[in-house]
């Protein structure tokens, strides 16, 4: 077995430990791959550490972050499980030396700084333009407000393509109403992206044992993606008041899924399935001991930090006991559906 190791290389080569199971000499076959490695940044601080991680070790690292100090504008909306003081606030001053990642205004969160984008590839399909449908004077209200708030965001602009689809409203259980749009047909003309989603339950199974959970979740997600521009004008829509296209990648589109989940797992490769775990724009990070999980979740920020993302403060959980993920409760080495998963 190989641990994670920081290692410098010499002459071309790399010192890795590996352990052995058992008690005798084991022989690695000639080009054998043994595990994957990741350059770092000349700036990325690497901690020593002799034995346990102690409290203070990180309470100093933790000093020296610029920003650590200084509260945060929308502090209140942190929700930190864990009971001990202490512990608090170390997660406090972590995210405080990140507070650029998260943002209590409603508006559009920025693209990525990451060179990715959204294709779709309909090959020689013709152009479809399907008619607007009819709808309550009521709803033609919620649909102006939220065209105005997208145009005014910068997730859509003004039309003048060949494609054209309906706008549908669908109404959730809080009684809010989300804005769609149908895309069914593009997405029958549109060439497949089979990149896997994670297995839920291998995703469930990976985190049986921890103690400590954070859950962290993007700001509308897909809109930190930037639509291909050759592919704009195949996201537009028809309302009442004209043709809009989007700018950012919008919810309904068959190989949107596809897309996101491609550039999280780039975002946190050689972090997932041993630090954290993501299922499109939910990241947990899964450890045992307040210490280790403060280092992990430094990790996991640092990379949406370099990557340009943006979280939602108010929706994610902080060093808690037990969380709720994709559908399940998770509790130490105990994981239950939830009721609304029970119910369906």
């Amino acid at each position: 077995m190989l641990a994670t190791t920081v290692t410098v290389a010499q002459n071309g080569k790399a010192l890795v430990p590996a352990i052995t199971t058992g008690h005798d000499r084991v022989k690695l076959p000639s080009k054998k791959e043994l595990g994957t490695w990741i350059p770092l940044d000349d700036g990325i601080e690497v901690l020593e550490m002799n034995g346990e991680l102690q409290c203070e070790q990180v309470r100093k690292w933790l000093a020296e972050m610029e920003g650590s100090e200084e509260p945060m504008e929308n502090e209140e909306e942190m929700q930190i499980g864990i009971k001990d003081e202490g512990g608090r606030a170390l997660v406090k001053q972590l995210l405080r030396a990140y507070k650029h990642l998260v943002t209590s205004k409603d508006d559009c969160p920025p693209s990525t700084a990451l060179a990715v984008e959204h294709h779709i590839d309909t090959g020689d399909a013709a152009p479809i333009m399907l008619k607007r449908r009819r709808q309550p004077q009521s709803e033609d209200a919620v649909e102006e407000a939220n065209v105005r708030k997208m145009l005014g965001a910068g997730v859509i602009e003004e039309g003048n393509g060949a494609w054209g689809f309906p706008v549908v409203l669908v109404r959730k259980k809080d009684g809010e109403v989300r804005f769609c749009v149908d895309y069914r047909a593009l997405n029958k003309v549109t060439r497949k992206d089979v990149y896997p989603l994670p297995r839920i339950d291998e995703t469930l199974e990976a985190l049986g044992g921890a103690v400590l959970f954070t859950t962290l979740d993007l700001k509308a997600g897909y809109w930190q993606i930037r639509m291909a521009e050759g592919d704009k004008a195949k996201t537009a829509f028809t309302t009442k008041r004209g043709l809009y296209q989007f700018v950012r990648m919008p919810f309904g589109l068959t190989n949107a899924p596809s897309t996101f989940q491609r550039m999280m797992n780039s975002v946190l490769r050689g972090l997932t399935w041993s630090t954290c775990l993501v299922y499109l724009d939910d990241i947990v990070v899964y450890t045992r001991g307040i210490e280790r999980h403060v280092l992990e979740l430094a990790c996991v920020l640092e990379r949406l930090s370099v990557a340009g993302l943006t979280l939602k403060l108010k929706k994610c959980k902080l060093a808690t006991s037990s969380i709720e993920y994709l559908g399940h409760e998770c509790q130490g080495c105990a994981t239950t559906g939830t009721v609304d998963l029970v119910r369906t």
